[in-house]
């Protein structure tokens, strides 16, 4: 065997590497987006400028069109807008930058296990990224582009713990930074630095753990930064988004203590998973822990706590494979220990955990378990990684080709969740998508038996009911929508949809503002409510909610100045519309009617003691002098 090591191998790797990401995800550049992403994405006016991009640092609501979903990560939305730049809605480009990410942390994956975490060969390291690389579990955060979130944190994060480890400090705070901008995951970053100091540190200088923290200075040296970034970056969020975000994310029943037990099976199956992608699935129906002495939550503690045991007690001969341990656990705690979400398994969420975790573990095992054949450990170390590498790679262009049709993706969630409401609800969605209306019903219908107290199911029946025409039916299911989640604004909006079809156009109406209460920026029922109401005051409001989207979200001037001048047409001292008409003539380029707006805006903030709009208007009149 041809001795591998330095350059060579590093060559090697990256080439490696490149092959198999590209042989594994080549057919994934036609996938569409699906589930969240039609929020993120399909449906978010907020990505299709460049302009919007000041706004993704302060406003929670540019991130989905789903109200309850707001939430901080302008770094993943700077993504999203530049996608959006190059190829508009078409999918390729966007994958074609997941790809490029996913490359990147699987060469940090290789770059810090040769350098950092493994003294022996150099094919332990190219096998763990390699193993990462082309794992099927980590496909969905490829293939599902709401998952880049997870792959740019995850890509940002291990470079951040790079530099760390190269001591290069302002990089790695800049990193840091980004990463805690793109997913909230990456807080646990000064967590993670102190383990790798203690499982590597100098045992001449600090034998015991007593010495360790003895030597707190340097310790605190080390995590100073990030744990500065981390307080600034929490402080950020509770500044600026709003207190109710975080019960919007989990079931109404969940409690942090039935989270954390769920969670410890949820570890052990990422693990299986990891080892074993039989169950791959868009929506998983993993069920919840109620009691600590249901063998799910007591059995599985057992497990994680002797794993973690063992991991420690080697830790002076084998500090590989205790940080790898301590690594899996400490990266998934955010979103798997206390803190509860709306789901207890997720395929893309143990992606940073299998990185530096599960990969580096694998290879680690192939390794001890070639050693026994002594002069052929080698040669049977690679032969074994090839193997495995290469059976990985049809399951995972197989999961991508379910992930290119929308039908086949649900249906395969729920055949694998019998009892998943919200995956037979989906499958439906697709199914009426194209048209094929017995089949939706029929899906519905499952998704009601498996889930009758989803408020989403009767929405979407509704929809099918007035699309067939039976609109008592498609009313009593948007009631029933209602009724089980009255602070849903979408229910209120499909509701009124229904009223307005069956003629009670004032209860539509009623039902819009409903909508409009709950979730102000529901563009839908906002141009619903303008459509209906036209002369009154909640018209007005709509209308100009409208025109104020059009302008600063959609980038569409010219729109937005005819929402704006509708309502001058009911209200000609409106301040605010004759405010923004003026913005919406600036920037359609009809400097010469906005300066007489201009001018109109400075009398009547003069009058209302408004000085900074005032103060606007003078420099927009001066600037055209």
């Amino acid at each position: 065997m041809i001795p591998l090591s330095g350059r060579r191998l590093t060559l090697l790797t990256a080439a490696l590497l490149s092959i198999g990401i590209g042989a594994a995800y080549s057919n994934s550049l036609s996938v569409g987006f699906e589930f969240d992403d039609v929020y993120l994405l399909t449906n978010n006016p907020s990505i299709r400028s460049l302009r919007n991009i000041p706004r993704f640092f302060y406003d929670p609501f540019t991130l989905t069109t789903v109200r309850e979903n707001a939430d901080l990560r302008p770094v993943l939305q700077i993504t999203y807008a530049l996608n959006h730049a190059i190829s508009g809605l078409r999918p390729w480009s966007y994958h074609a930058v997941n790809m490029v990410l996913h490359l990147v942390a699987a060469l940090l994956v290789f770059r810090i296990v040769r350098d950092h975490l493994w003294p022996g060969p150099a094919l332990v390291p190219a096998a763990a990224a390699l193993f990462f690389a082309l794992a099927p579990l980590n496909s969905q955060t490829l293939d599902y582009m709401s998952a880049r979130s997870a792959l740019l944190c995850t890509t940002l994060y291990l470079a951040a713990f790079w530099c760390v480890l190269r001591r290069r400090q302002w990089p790695a705070a800049l990193l840091h930074a980004l990463a805690l901008l793109t997913k909230a995951i990456a807080v646990t970053l000064p967590a993670v630095i102190v383990a790798y100091d203690f499982l590597y540190r100098d045992r001449a200088r600090c034998p015991t753990v007593l010495g360790y923290v003895r030597d707190w200075r340097r310790v605190v040296r080390l995590v100073l930064a990030p744990v500065v970034l981390d307080l600034a970056y929490l402080l950020y969020r509770r500044l600026l988004l709003p207190p109710w975000v975080s019960e919007t994310f989990h079931q109404s029943f969940t409690t942090p203590w039935l989270w954390f037990m769920s969670e410890w099976s949820a570890q052990l199956y990422y693990v299986r998973l990891f080892l074993w992608p039989d169950a791959l699935s868009i929506d998983h129906d993993f069920p919840y822990a109620f009691s600590f002495f249901q063998a799910r939550a007591w059995l599985a503690l057992c497990v994680i706590v002797a794993w973690i045991a063992v991991a420690l007690r080697s830790a002076a001969r084998r500090p590989l494979v205790a940080f790898a341990t301590v690594w899996f656990f400490i990266t998934l705690a955010p979103e798997s220990s206390f803190a509860p979400l709306a789901e207890v398994v997720n395929d893309h969420r143990p992606y940073i955990a299998s990185s530096l975790g599960l990969s580096v573990l694998l290879a680690w095992l192939i390794h001890e378990a070639s050693s026994r054949l002594r002069e052929r450990q080698q040669p049977a170390f690679v032969l074994a990684c090839l193997v495995l590498c290469a059976v990985t790679i049809p399951i995972t262009r197989h999961r991508n080709w379910q992930w290119q049709d929308s039908v086949r993706l649900w249906t395969d969630a729920a055949e694998k969740g019998p009892g998943n409401g919200r995956a037979w609800m989906n499958a439906g969605l697709a199914l009426m998508a194209r048209g094929q209306l017995a089949e939706a019903r029929r899906h519905f219908e499952r998704a009601r038996a498996s889930n009758p107290g989803y408020a989403y199911v009767y929405m979407n029946i509704s929809v099918l009911e007035a699309h067939e025409g039976h609109l008592d039916a498609a009313l009593r299911a948007a009631d029933e929508a209602v009724r089980l989640n009255p602070g849903l604004a979408p229910a209120h909006y499909y509701r009124g949809r229904v009223l307005e079809k069956v003629g009670r156009t004032e209860e539509a109406a009623a039902a819009y503002e409903q909508a409009l209460a709950i979730d102000p920026r529901h563009l839908e029922a906002s141009n619903a409510l303008a459509r209906l109401t036209p002369n009154g005051a909640s018209g007005a409001e709509a209308l100009m909610q409208s025109g104020l989207d059009a302008l600063y979200a959609q980038r569409k001037p010219e729109e937005a100045a005819a929402y704006f001048r509708k309502v001058l047409d009911r209200n000609p001292t409106h301040y605010g519309a004759t405010y923004q008409l003026a913005e919406a003539l600036d920037a359609s380029g009809h400097g010469d009617e906005a300066q007489r707006l201009w001018a109109t805006v400075l009398q009547m903030a003069e009058g209302y003691g408004d000085q900074t709009t005032a103060a606007t208007a003078r420099a927009r009149l001066q600037a055209k002098r």
